[in-house]
């Protein structure tokens, strides 16, 4: 019984075990792309897709003098970049509009004119910034306009050419634009209004034709700081952005990509922003340094 057991056992060792087939796996289905680009939240700011994306103001005319009565009528064409949610509830890409280094506001339809009202007599600055739908900065060649002017009588002059010095910034320098976070406006700011349209002035009670000035704030837990650099490179032996967060300066920024203002806990917080040149030295133009107040909740 024994041997019969031990020449049982040795023929069952002699026959190699049948490996168990291996289970084919099922191809995943690859998530369907947006109908555009500028809804896939897998395209950054810097993505080539957007290389050719441009806005550019129709009105006001750069060093236009404009009537401070009427109110100034602001138009932009935008190329290369689709504005506005492709449908109800989608993602909303948008420009950003920045008056005289004020918090940006959202523009999500180009298709007609906006009036600004508020704005003193003297020189002033607009500018323009493309952003995705979550507001990070298009960082395309296009993607930035500005355009200087007037409200009342231009000063005559040493005196006109010194307001327009503080006012207006170079185009031929570097320009720093700040855009997020986007904050609260100086507290001795002009009040502001932005509304749709300019043949007939809206309610600027109805919310669906007034924009608040202050815009949105992005990332309420993890605030984010972009920007938009004209005529500059930041490198390591290139330009250079100096954020001080709260009286800290943070490592100086070598890369233009968003900027994680990590230890921006809950509560109230300043950030300032500089554009240093290749020998550490502040970038002298209008705007380049920015001050803004900020809330994380």
């Amino acid at each position: 019984m024994r041997v019969a057991l031990l020449f049982l056992l040795a023929l069952c060792l002699s026959f190699p075990a049948r490996a168990a087939k291996p289970r084919k796996k099922q191809p995943q289905k690859a998530a369907a792309a947006p109908a555009r680009p500028e809804d896939d939240p897998r395209r950054k700011g810097d993505s080539a897709v957007f290389a050719k994306a441009a806005i550019s103001f129709v009105s006001p005319a750069d060093h236009a003098q404009l009537d401070e009565v009427a109110g100034i009528s602001i138009k932009v064409h935008i190329s290369g970049y689709a504005v506005g949610a492709l449908h109800t509830g989608g993602p909303v890409p948008h420009a950003h509009l920045i008056v005289d280094n004020e918090p940006a506001v959202e523009v999500d339809d180009a298709s007609g004119p906006m009036l600004l009202q508020g704005l003193p007599r003297g020189p002033h600055l607009i500018r323009a910034v493309l952003c995705r739908p979550w507001h990070e900065v298009v960082k395309a060649p296009g993607a930035f306009a500005m355009t200087r002017f007037w409200v009342g009588p231009k000063l005559e002059g040493k005196a006109g050419k010194a307001a327009e010095f503080v006012a207006w910034p170079d185009p031929r320098k570097p320009i720093l634009t700040y855009v997020l976070p986007i904050g609260e406006p100086a507290k001795d700011a002009p009040k502001l209004k932005i509304t749709r349209g300019h043949e007939q002035q809206p309610d600027a009670a109805d919310p669906e034709v007034a924009v608040p000035l202050e815009g949105l704030q992005p990332g309420a837990d993890k605030p984010v700081l972009d920007f938009y650099l004209a005529h500059g490179r930041l490198a390591r032996r290139g330009d250079k952005l100096r954020i001080v967060l709260d009286r800290r300066e943070l490592p100086l920024i070598v890369e233009w990509k968003p900027q994680h203002l990590r230890r921006a806990h809950h509560g109230n917080h300043h950030v300032t922003i500089d554009l240093l040149n290749r020998r550490g030295l502040t970038v002298k133009n209008a705007v380049n340094r920015t001050d803004r107040g900020f809330a994380v909740r």
